[in-house]
Order: structure tokens, then C-alpha cells, then sequence
């Protein structure tokens, strides 16, 4: 197997709607597959090889969908996703409200799916990869994406700012924030900081909340593998141990101990501004 992996992070003109950027390619004697499990940011590939097979996160037991160029909104559960032995994309990631402004629609129609580029975007999806593919090497062809995504920026509106606010406050507090005091804070009720938060985030912020522990889990885990789970769940806004272990068996479908010795996620793994 050969793979090529390299990672740049946004100018600072895209910050706050572009994580980073990954540039992947992999060559292998058979279909290679990855377990793509919740994050708090909004993948969108660029396909420039022979595309993907995606499953569902609420039904696994479905056939994937095939795709080429595709969104995937936030989910709470694992995403399988494999390609058939060769695989070539640009990875862009976003924010959820800088994919809110960039693909002009509710974050909430595509939340817990993948979706073809070009059902969001139009034609313009498939003209852009053909535009990458011509184009050598990553950082030149990561130059290209910015240019795109700031034109479009400057066409967009800008996200509901009650909403984005919340965001902001759950993001802050580690996911630690109550939903209610959010709403009280807003001056909102209930269902409209729930209506608010899904049209521009994708998910109910208490979901999001939870992906955001999960998210700081994972990272801890990562930083210090030999932590003990009664520890990560006090620094990392669990209630105890046993919360947990429930909710990582909910958001990636296997235990703690499975957590942090699997290899999943492997684009997404690598934080942008390295190769």
C-alpha cells in the first residue's frame, strides 16, 4: 500500500468557516474502508479518483451509497466509508456555520447524511474538480479551493446570530453548558433555540454538546493514552465513568478501551497546519 497525506491550514481570511485542508491519495491491492466517527466540523470531498462507498450512520445494515464528490453534515453515530483501492480527494473541512454560508442551505437537511457535491452546489461542483484535477500539486490546488470558497463567501449572508452564539457558548464550555440556560440567556424559548440551532448547526444543541465531549475525549485519549477513564470523564464534562462508557458506545458504537486503541478517522486525525 502507498498514501500520501499532506495538511494545511485556512488563510486567516477563512477563519471560522474552514478548518483545514487535507490532500489525500492512497493506492492499495483492495477496497480500503475507514470508521468515520461525530465530529464538530463539516467534511466536504473533493473527489479526484474513483469515488466512495458511504453507508448510514442510523442504518448500517444498508447498502453504501455511491458517490464522487460529496458533504457530510454532522452526525451522532459512526459513518463507514471506503474507496476501492484507489483513492485520490482534497478534504476541506468546515465549520458548521461556515458551511451553513458556503452551501446557502438549513444545515439541518443534510444532518446525520453524505450528499453528492453537485446536489448542493450544481453544476460548479463538478467544474471545480475537474479544475483540481488539472491542477499540480496540493498546495496549488489548495490555493484554488480558498479562491472558490471566499467568491462564495462574499455572495453568502452571514449565520442567525442567536444561533451562532450558542454554538459559540457550547463550544467554549467544553460541551458543559445547559441547554436551558442557553435559551434563557438568548431570551428564547425551547423550540426556538432548537429550530435556530438545527437550521444553522445541523443537529439539537444538546446532541451537538454531547459530539463536543466526545470530540475533547477523543483528543485527551489521544494526548495521554495511559489517563484512566474515571479521570478523562472528569476533565472532559461526563458525569461519571459510566456516562461515559454510554456514550461512547452511542456516538462510535465500541467501548473507551476501543476508542483509544483504534485506528479511525485516519484523514481526519491530522490536525491542520502539518504534512
Amino acid at each position: 500500500m502507498s498514501s500520501e497525506l499532506v495538511v494545511r491550514a485556512p488563510g486567516p481570511h477563512l477563519a471560522g468557516v474552514v478548518v483545514g485542508y487535507t490532500g489525500f491519495a492512497e493506492s492499495s491491492s483492495g477496497p480500503v474502508g475507514f470508521r468515520e466517527l461525530p465530529c464538530t466540523y463539516v467534511p466536504l470531498i473533493i473527489d479526484l479518483g474513483e469515488g466512495w462507498s458511504v453507508g448510514d450512520p442510523h442504518h448500517p445494515a444498508r447498502p453504501p451509497e455511491r458517490l464522487r464528490s460529496f458533504v457530510a453534515g454532522l452526525t451522532d453515530g459512526p459513518v463507514s466509508v471506503e474507496h476501492p483501492g484507489t483513492a485520490r480527494c482534497l478534504q476541506v473541512d468546515l465549520t458548521p456555520l461556515g458551511a451553513r454560508r458556503l452551501l446557502g442551505m438549513p444545515m439541518s437537511e443534510i444532518a446525520n447524511r453524505s450528499v453528492a457535491l453537485e446536489d448542493v452546489l450544481g453544476p460548479s461542483a463538478g467544474h471545480l474538480a475537474e479544475r483540481l484535477d488539472a491542477t499540480h500539486g496540493w498546495d496549488a490546488r489548495i490555493a484554488l479551493v480558498e479562491r472558490v470558497v471566499a467568491a462564495r463567501l462574499a455572495r453568502s449572508g452571514h449565520p442567525d446570530p442567536g444561533a451562532a452564539w450558542a454554538l459559540g457558548r457550547l463550544s467554549a464550555s467544553g460541551g458543559r453548558v445547559a441547554i436551558g440556560d442557553l435559551a434563557r440567556e438568548l431570551g428564547w424559548s425551547h423550540r426556538r433555540l432548537i429550530a435556530r440551532f438545527r437550521a444553522e448547526v445541523g443537529l439539537p444543541p444538546k446532541t451537538v454538546a454531547r459530539i463536543v465531549r466526545f470530540e475533547r475525549l477523543r483528543a485527551l485519549l489521544g494526548a495521554e493514552p495511559g489517563i484512566g477513564l474515571a479521570r478523562a470523564a472528569a476533565g472532559c464534562g461526563f458525569s461519571d465513568q459510566a456516562h461515559l462508557a454510554r456514550e461512547v458506545r452511542d456516538l462510535a458504537g465500541t467501548t473507551p478501551s476501543a476508542l483509544r486503541d483504534d485506528d479511525v478517522n485516519y484523514v481526519q486525525d491530522h490536525p491542520p497546519g502539518g504534512s
